[in-house]
């Protein structure tokens, strides 16, 4: 059974892209464009490959949450959300 979240909620979601040294101002951009002051942290592969980001914050609604992720999976090199 899917559980209900109560909005405003903190959430924590990873995405996963290509290297791009550019990667870190796009996310931190976006966040600021949709009005989210949260907590990103990031980790490189064994062989720097790829990168991902854990971003932490608090979210208005689904709706919010949901325009957020659309625009961090429309960002170049993008690979998985989870």
């Amino acid at each position: 059974m899917k559980k209900e979240i109560e909005y405003p909620a903190e959430i924590t979601f990873k995405s996963v892209f290509t290297q791009d040294p550019e990667l870190f101002s796009l996310i931190t951009d976006i966040l600021a464009d949709h009005n989210v002051n949260g907590q990103i942290a990031h980790k490189h592969s064994k062989n720097s490959t790829f990168i991902s980001f854990t971003i932490t914050a608090e979210f208005n609604s689904e709706a919010h949450l949901n325009k957020v992720c659309c625009s961090i999976s429309a960002v170049r090199g993008f690979i998985m959300m989870i």
